[in-house]
């Protein structure tokens, strides 16, 4: 029985030595969690600790990170080491990520056209009876492709257990007001929710949460990592300190601080939660600021020494022989071969209008530069809240990607007001006031009704109906009805001699195509019936009471510019061959041909733009309406605007403007322009050796409500102008 009983002993020892060995390497070899929490540029402290683990060899078993943490966290946790995390924050472009709207040059046509309106670039969302804002100032529609980016070699894994480091994120429940802790799903939207700061950037909806920024319910989520297994915490606290009294100047400081309230009282509730083994480090920052991405190279630093600060301490987590980090460098996109592409389309918009914006093609490897251009193009359409997409296995194992095209959440209907004032600080003066409304997605073709009224300057009221025609949107037509009335005044040798007003109701209806995003032509006719009286003065020539317009426009549009109002690439031109006679409406048979157009190129802050306008009249017909006129900022400066009206004109300025700030929100300029040009009444009486010259002095700015300017400008003939501008400046520039 002895011999029996010892055979059974031995038997349990080998069988449960396993679990002694375990528990052995459990007590020798702890757990180490690592959170990190939020800060934004100030994140880039925890690069500079991340390399501090590495060199001390130290291996992080858990990843849990709020907001620029869950960033950080989340590529570490994905394979990136620290010193390719270093060179993502210092590369990336984040002033990218903080806009929405696609390059200038990938919008549509339709879209630049309606730029060049006197109307504020912004709109509200106007539905039920109701004013709607979006609940973001940034919808974070290039933030969304950085992230898909940079997390592209982990796109497949939705279980954040199943990444190279566990990983959790923590975002704010915006209902409630909880933490919810991101655990799986699609990793660039979880870290999308935990860094979306209320107000600034839209919240992510992931399932059945409405998701901001973390910081304001666990900005240093030391219970997650324990939660999630670890035996020993390495906090590392980036949290803005609360500001001072002397700091507290403005309402912006004391936004700031209200926030900073939230974030501190979090962090500081997790900090007391640390034991005697776990490690807090801190670094100080000073006055780095959370939005100053372009810093990230000097934070780096810091958060590395005082990561060495506690070097013992680390070592003592330190694994022998020490680790060496993984590294992404090797990943390519190109070996990603797209077997499908599903559209998931929340609008009324036809899914053949969104797939033919798609560039990428099945059975072809991911081309992630172009897809993005494409996700842009489809939210040029102006219908979408947001568009992303995402890397996806579907049953049958095949890999490909689904484009996701969330419709606007304060849309179809919109309003948008409309500002224009202008003044030369003498005698010449006038101001545009005016609303539009919007209702876009009409059908599924993406249908679009615009109404426009306006007084001042011009007097208007206008009915837009543009109708793509196709399942690209390549052909549209676009009728138009519009009631116009405005003031013309005429200049004989420098004087005012005349004003009359010309009254006309008329419409229009166009049929076109769009070639590309930067090119399309139009076939144009124009039917109007209208009034001109004489308001004072005398004309030296014969003026019809009754308006009689019949025209056909041929027109062809190029627009690759970067900005149209300061540009530093690109170009642009319109090219119209215009036919009128009695037999279409007209009262007189007259043709004309206008162009006009820019050419943009820069270096470094410094900017050169040439414009160029003409108008040539084929018959000496041409009726007062139709005339072309120089003359204020830009067009002959020196001169009262509109100072020059003939059959006939030509015009050639070049520009120079020099970036004076980098504050992207309202860019400024200081420059000068050159220019020549003349009007005539008969086309033998055109030539170089009667030009007139003018130039200007001036600083401009391109703000929220459009571009600003004050300029100074001299003719020669000693003519001098002081001009004022709120708006577009160049209202009858581009003779079209």
């Amino acid at each position: 029985m002895q011999k029996i009983g010892i055979l059974v002993f031995a038997v349990l020892v080998f069988l449960l030595s396993p679990l002694f060995v375990a528990a052995k390497e459990d007590v020798s070899d702890p757990k180490i969690g690592l959170v990190l929490s939020g800060g934004g540029a100030r994140g880039g402290a925890h690069v500079g600790v991340l390399k501090a683990i590495e060199e001390l060899g130290i291996r992080v078993d858990y990843i849990a990170g709020t907001s620029m943490g869950a960033i950080i966290g989340a590529l570490y946790a994905s394979g990136y080491s620290a010193e390719e995390i270093e060179m993502v924050l210092i590369e990336t472009d984040w002033n990218k990520g903080l806009t929405d709207a696609p390059a200038r040059r990938d919008r549509t046509m339709r879209k630049k056209q309606l730029e060049a309106q006197f109307l504020i670039p912004y709109r509200v969302g106007f539905n039920k009876g109701k004013i709607q804002l979006p609940l973001g100032a940034i919808q974070g529609q290039h933030l969304d492709q950085i992230f898909h980016k940079l997390f592209l070699p982990v796109a497949s894994v939705h279980d954040f257990d199943q990444l190279t480091i566990p990983f959790r994120a923590v975002a704010t429940d915006l209902v409630t007001g909880g933490a919810v802790v991101l655990s799986h799903g699609s990793l660039p939207d979880s870290v999308r929710a935990s860094m979306s700061v209320p107000g600034v950037f839209a919240p992510v909806r992931i399932g059945n949460h409405l998701l901001v920024d973390g910081g304001m319910s666990n900005n240093l989520p030391v219970n997650i990592v324990r939660e999630m297994g670890a035996d020993i915490v390495i906090a590392v606290d980036i949290s803005s300190p609360l500001l001072t009294e002397e700091q507290l100047t403005s309402v912006l400081s004391v936004t700031e601080q209200l926030t900073n309230f939230l974030t501190r009282r979090t962090a500081d509730e997790q900090i007391a939660s640390l034991g005697p083994q776990d490690i807090l480090i801190a670094p100080d920052l000073g006055d780095f600021s959370s939005a100053d991405f372009s810093a990230a190279k000097d934070i780096v630093p810091l958060g590395y020494d005082t990561a060495l600060l506690q070097r013992d301490a680390l070592l003592n987590l330190a694994v022998v022989p020490a680790i060496q980090p993984k590294s992404l460098a090797g990943f390519n996109a190109a070996d990603y071969i797209v077997e499908f592409i599903d559209i998931d389309n929340g609008s009324v918009l036809n899914d053949a209008i969104i797939r033919s914006r798609v560039a990428t093609e099945t059975g072809q490897p991911l081309d992630l530069e172009a897809l993005n251009k494409s996700v842009d193009r489809i939210y040029s359409l102006d219908l979408f809240e947001s568009v992303t997409y995402d890397m996806v296995e579907n049953d049958q194992g095949e890999q490909g990607v689904v484009v996701h095209a969330n419709p606007r959440a304060w849309g179809p209907n919109y309003l948008q007001i409309g500002l224009e004032l202008s003044s030369d600080l003498s005698s010449q003066s006038s101001f545009l006031l005016g609303m539009a409304y919007t209702r876009n997605a009409l059908n599924s073709l993406g249908g679009e009704l615009r109404v426009v009224g306006s007084m001042g300057r011009v007097d208007e009221l206008s009915f837009d109906f543009y109708q793509p025609i196709d399942f690209k949107a390549n052909w549209f037509v676009e009728p138009q009805v519009n009631w116009r009335r405005q003031n013309y005044n005429l200049w004989l040798e420098d004087t005012n001699i005349a004003e009359f007003e010309i009254t006309t109701l008329g419409l229009n209806f166009g049929v076109g195509r769009n070639l590309s995003t930067t090119d399309r032509i139009i076939l144009d006719y124009e039917y109007a019936r209208g009034d001109a009286d004489l308001v004072t003065g005398d004309l030296w020539f014969p003026i019809d009471d009754r308006v009689k317009i019949g025209e056909i426009d041929l027109l062809y549009q190029h627009d690759s510019l970067d900005n149209l109002w300061f540009p530093t690439s690109g170009m642009r031109h319109n090219l119209i061959y215009r036919y009128a006679t009695d037999g279409i409406g007209a009262a007189y048979d007259f043709k004309q041909a206008m162009a006009s157009g820019a050419f943009a190129v820069s270096r470094g802050k410094s900017n050169f733009l040439l414009n160029y306008g003409g108008g040539y009249s084929f018959d000496n017909t041409a009726p007062v309406e139709r005339w072309f006129q120089l003359g204020g900022f830009g067009r002959l400066s020196g001169l009262v605007p509109n100072q020059l009206t003939g059959r006939h004109a030509a015009l050639v300025t070049l520009a120079y403007y020099h970036r004076l700030n980098q504050l992207n929100l309202v860019p400024a300029y200081a420059g000068f322009t050159l220019e020549a040009g003349n009007v005539w009444d008969r086309s033998e009486n055109m030539g170089f050796d009667d030009l007139r010259y003018s130039g200007s002095i001036f600083i401009g700015a391109d703000t929220p409500i459009g571009p600003v300017y004050l300029a100074y400008g001299h003719s020669d003939t000693d003519e001098n102008a002081i001009y004022f501008y709120v708006g577009n400046p160049f209202t009858t520039t581009r003779f079209d």
